[in-house]
């Protein structure tokens, strides 16, 4: 009985994050040149135009990432892809984490859309600085917004940016339901006993 309220104060107390969690970490070896693309279609979540990267025998792209194994890199040529996106079935609401590293400054790096492929209305953005010269220091950024992001241009991070470990972050409000939730959860339960 306690296991079954408790799951049920979570259920309540979350409507604000995105129906599955969303958290991408690009961790597998990926070829020169593969695109991320529907790597991660199971989790609903799909991107335009965007690489994963690895560091082989022949040459090293990047260091010391949050997850070390591989990262991903907007890339476009400006004449046939031209915009970026990562897009997520569910939607994102409250705000989006990620890493980056960065060698200059990517003004409007991300946006966040309420449609698919940055259609829809305009919920936020974020200018990243510049941290890094050779892709070895990684900070963490937190694109917050109002509303709920069915997508994320990326086109601002072109050929400049690199990311790694893209995850959800919950709207203020559900975290203080959920917390209520369970503390009431424990008060009946101290009651009982």
């Amino acid at each position: 009985m306690k296991l079954a309220s408790l799951a049920l104060a979570l259920s309540l107390a979350s409507p604000a994050f995105a129906a599955a969690p969303l958290s991408v970490d690009f961790e597998k070896t990926w070829s020169y040149g593969d695109e991320v693309a529907d790597t991660y279609a199971a989790d609903g979540i799909s991107f335009t135009n965007v690489l994963g990267v690895s560091n082989s025998e022949e040459f090293t792209y990047f260091g010391n990432a949050p997850s070390p194994l591989g990262v991903a890199f907007v890339q476009l040529d400006g004449i046939v892809n031209t915009t970026a996106y990562m897009n997520v079935a569910a939607g994102v609401s409250g705000g989006l984490s990620f890493f980056y590293s960065a060698p200059i400054d990517a003004p409007i790096a991300i946006k966040a859309y309420s449609g698919l492929n940055g259609t829809g209305t305009l919920l936020g953005t974020l200018d990243l600085a510049a941290n890094s010269a050779d892709y070895t220091t990684w900070n963490q950024a937190l694109l917050t917004f109002s509303g709920t992001a069915l997508s994320f241009d990326l086109t601002g991070m072109a050929n400049v940016v690199a990311l790694d470990n893209i995850s959800a972050v919950p709207e203020p409000s559900s975290v203080v339901l959920m917390l209520g939730g369970v503390g009431l959860l424990l008060a009946g339960r101290r009651r009982r006993d």
